[in-house]
């Protein structure tokens, strides 16, 4: 039977680890929704810090609201799944504990789920916008989202996946596709559940004006450790999802096909992959070395058009370490490529 206009409960589930700094304001944000959810289900991975004082503070003043559980195994996808099965609502939506969302975020969303035919909806993921280089680089040039609504079919790889922190699904489709898996431990876990999505024959919808804000990494180490992990992840989606995709990227082109019996993803479009051809090819004939002074020129412009589209201002001296830092993470991705390309005997770089 299906539920009148407004009967819909939602089912808000936040995992956290070690997020002192940043689940204050995360709970805060969820307490304030313009429509607020049925419940929220807030899953613990194993803090360390004092997350939990952050926790109970909360549940003093909205006992109703929140229910808390522990996971003992360590990784988003396990604690998501536990959160998932502990909760009663008829969507389950996600976010987590380094995201702020916006006041009409749970409105937004549970307006599209009034649709008896929508199963899934993504909504979109804003870096915070702070004074420090890494909250710039973030803004700029992690997590970038449509501008418009999109009815997505298919995960392709390289299109069709939503990160977990503004993910939400009918609870009887996480059922279906057995939620997570937890294979996944740390990164591409999301990306693996979209692709399941699609393969069961559902879509998801994209929504840009349902918003969470998220604090990104905030240091050479955390950003190191995430791009590496993406990477890793992706040989893996490629192993599982395909028997068959080849993809080259390359500036402003991408050849994509499902007819050749390969299972690779080489991409030029990096960073990292155009300096290294522009350093190969002034090896090769010497006089092409003055393309390489031409390309980190051209990054700058580039960031300066990126900045000001972006409403962020930048010192000259940050703009050359933003530089650094779009290198320093596509290093990172194409190492966590090869890696991952080894354990999955798939060739992604």
């Amino acid at each position: 039977m299906k539920k009148k206009r407004g009967d819909i409960t939602i089912s808000v589930v936040v995992p956290y680890y070690n997020a002192e700094q940043t689940l204050n304001s995360c709970l805060e944000a969820i307490e304030a929704q313009t429509v607020k959810p049925s419940e929220v289900i807030l899953v613990d991975n194993k803090s360390e810090d004092s997350s939990f004082k952050i926790v109970k503070n909360h549940l003093s003043k909205e006992r109703k609201l929140y229910k808390i559980c522990w996971e003992e195994k360590k990784g988003p996808s396990s604690a998501r799944n536990r959160g998932f099965k502990e909760s009663k609502g008829d969507v389950i939506v996600f976010t987590d504990g380094d995201c702020i969302a916006d006041t009409r975020w749970i409105e937004r969303i549970s307006e599209k789920f009034e649709d008896p035919d929508v199963n899934a909806v993504a909504g979109k993921i804003m870096g915070i916008k702070g004074k420090s280089l890494f909250d710039k680089f973030h803004s700029l040039f992690t997590l970038k989202s449509p501008e418009k609504i999109v009815k997505v079919k298919e995960f392709t790889l390289v299109k069709g996946g939503f990160p977990a922190a503004n993910l939400a699904l009918r609870k009887d489709v996480l059922d279906a596709i057995g939620g997570f898996d937890e294979s996944f431990q740390f990164f591409g876990e999301d990306y693996d559940l979209c692709a399941r999505i699609y393969a069961s024959g559902f879509q998801i919808i994209y929504l840009p004006d349902a918003i969470v804000y998220h604090k990104h990494r905030n240091n050479l180490k955390a950003t190191w450790k995430q791009s590496f992990g993406f990477g890793t992840g992706h040989p893996k989606l490629l192993k599982k999802h395909f028997k068959r995709l080849t993809i080259i990227d390359f500036p402003k082109f991408q050849f994509l096909t499902q007819k050749l019996p390969l299972r690779l993803w080489f991409d030029f479009a990096g960073a990292d992959k155009k300096l290294l051809l522009l350093i190969i090819l002034s090896i090769i004939w010497q006089p092409a070395t003055f393309l390489i002074p031409l390309y980190l020129i051209f990054l700058f412009f580039k960031i300066c058009s990126y900045l000001q589209r972006n409403g962020l201002n930048a010192r000259f001296t940050e703009k050359w370490q933003l530089i650094f830092l779009l290198f320093f993470k596509s290093v990172a991705l194409t190492l966590g490529r090869i890696r991952g390309s080894i354990q999955n005997c798939v060739f992604c770089i």
